[in-house]
């Protein structure tokens, strides 16, 4: 009997060990996943343009969220990036499921969201407007009464323009789509009498049409959409390779620290000899940032080379939210140092 129950109190002990020990230990972290798999998997739109798009000639994903993507890839040395195209009704299940590390996808912060997913630094402040045809007379909120209005099923915009609309006790018709590309051929065959969503998003469609001129942005903007990358929640280790990617491109900018440079070893070490912040910001995690830097340049150059003053979907910097703060916008960086 004795023997009998020193064997059962040995494997209690056994078991209240092992379970102590697996408590004790942290969960795996998403960025050991994703080393261990070789490629980084980003959810993007896919059919925004501007945003995350097919290169029209290589069919290669292009855009400002498609760079960031790059850019995070960069940043732990994964060799590869797949592009996993997402709704706005599926992004967020997406994060949840496990099945992207990371969605950059024209995104608001809002609080409801973040009760399930934990969003990064924001990248595009932006704004909801009305998208209408050239000879339509609707100039802004107060002419929808009535209307037929086209937005995508699962957003911050639907929801912006149902209460606008209940706040003026207008009657209207949502007619609801999945991806932007169907909200904009709404308006265009005459589905709907405007579109709505976020101001850079109609004026990349309005700037990629046929014929531009034949629509036009109306009314002030009525919503804060500040936009910004996501991933699953309580994963410290992940969140700061999310994070440090974009803070590092914007202080790269800040520095004057550019992709030429980057790809200069003799004028990058020229820099970090004589600038200590410079010297912190290239040297990161193993040289993480100049990988970055190197493959898809600082912050400024991602938004010029999508949104840029010689782009057809040119979005102006100057005097908005999306220059750099130390210039009196609202993008910034954190410290680079110990």
């Amino acid at each position: 009997m004795r023997k009998v129950l020193g064997l059962a109190l040995a494997v209690v002990l056994a078991v209240g060990l092992a379970a102590y020990v697996s408590q004790a230990q942290p969960p795996r972290s998403r960025l050991d996943a994703v080393r261990a798999r070789g490629q980084l998997i980003c959810g993007v739109s896919g059919t925004t343009v501007g945003f995350s798009f097919p290169d029209p000639v290589s069919g290669r994903m292009i855009g400002f969220d498609a760079d960031f993507c790059r850019a995070v890839a960069a940043f732990i040395d994964v060799p590869s990036v797949e592009f996993v195209n997402l709704t706005s009704a599926s992004r967020i299940p997406a994060v949840l499921a496990g099945s992207v590390d990371v969605v950059f996808r024209t995104t608001t912060v809002t609080i409801g969201r973040d009760d399930q997913i934990d969003f990064g630094p924001v990248t595009f402040f932006d704004g909801q407007r009305l998208l209408v045809k050239s000879d339509s007379r609707i100039n802004g909120l107060d002419d929808l009464n009535g209307a037929r209005i086209c937005t995508q099923t699962g957003t911050t915009s639907e929801r912006n323009i149902t209460d606008q609309m209940r706040l003026r006790n207008f009657r209207f018709t949502l007619v609801t789509f999945a991806q932007p590309g169907e909200a904009f051929n709404g308006l265009v065959t005459g589905r709907c009498d405007v579109w709505t969503t976020d101001a850079s998003q109609l004026t990349a469609f309005r700037a990629t049409a046929p014929n531009p001129a034949d629509f036009k942005l109306v009314g002030r903007e009525f919503s804060d959409e500040p936009l910004a990358p996501f991933y699953q929640e309580n994963d410290s280790k992940w969140a700061d390779v999310v994070d440090y990617t974009v803070y590092g491109m914007v202080l790269a900018e800040e520095l004057g620290v550019t992709q030429a440079i980057a790809r200069n070893p003799a004028r990058l070490s020229e820099i970090t000899a004589r600038d200590p912040i410079a010297k912190n910001l290239m040297e990161f995690k193993g040289n993480a940032m100049t990988r970055v830097l190197q493959l898809v340049g600082n912050y400024g150059e991602v938004y010029d080379r999508y949104f840029g003053p010689r782009q057809r979907t040119a979005i102006l910097r100057d005097g908005t939210r999306n220059e750099l703060a130390r210039t009196g916008g609202a993008i910034s960086s954190r410290p680079f140092r110990p």
